[in-house]
C-alpha cells in the first residue's frame, strides 16, 4: 500500500505540472506562428516592391529605347537625304571638281 500512497502523491505533483507545460507549449506554439506570419508579411512586401521596381526600370528602358530609335531614324534621314543629293547631282564621268582659275 506505501506504492499507491507514494504514486498518488507523485500524480498530484505532475498533473498541475503538465497543465503548466500545456499552457508553455501552446504559448510557443502562438509565438512561432506569429513569427511565421511577420516573415510571410515582410516577404509579400519585398516582393511588391521589387515587382513595382522592375516595372520602372522596365519603363526607363523604353524611354532609352525610345530615344535610341529616333537617333537611328534621324540618322537614316540623313542617309537619305545625302543620297537623294548625289542622284540629283551624279558626277561626271569625265569632268573634274575643282575649277581651275589660273589655267
Amino acid at each position: 500500500m506505501t506504492n499507491i500512497s507514494l504514486k498518488n502523491i507523485e500524480m498530484q505533483i505532475a498533473l498541475p505540472r503538465t497543465h503548466d507545460a500545456g499552457k508553455i507549449q501552446d504559448l510557443l506554439n502562438q509565438r512561432n506562428q506569429q513569427i511565421q506570419d511577420q516573415l510571410a508579411h515582410s516577404i509579400q512586401k519585398e516582393v511588391d516592391l521589387k515587382r513595382t521596381q522592375v516595372s520602372q526600370n522596365n519603363e526607363s528602358d523604353k524611354l532609352s529605347l525610345k530615344k535610341d530609335q529616333s537617333q537611328q531614324h534621324h540618322e537614316q534621314n540623313k542617309k537619305k537625304k545625302k543620297e537623294q543629293k548625289k542622284e540629283e547631282n551624279p558626277d561626271h564621268p569625265y569632268k573634274g571638281k575643282k575649277i581651275d582659275f589660273f589655267g
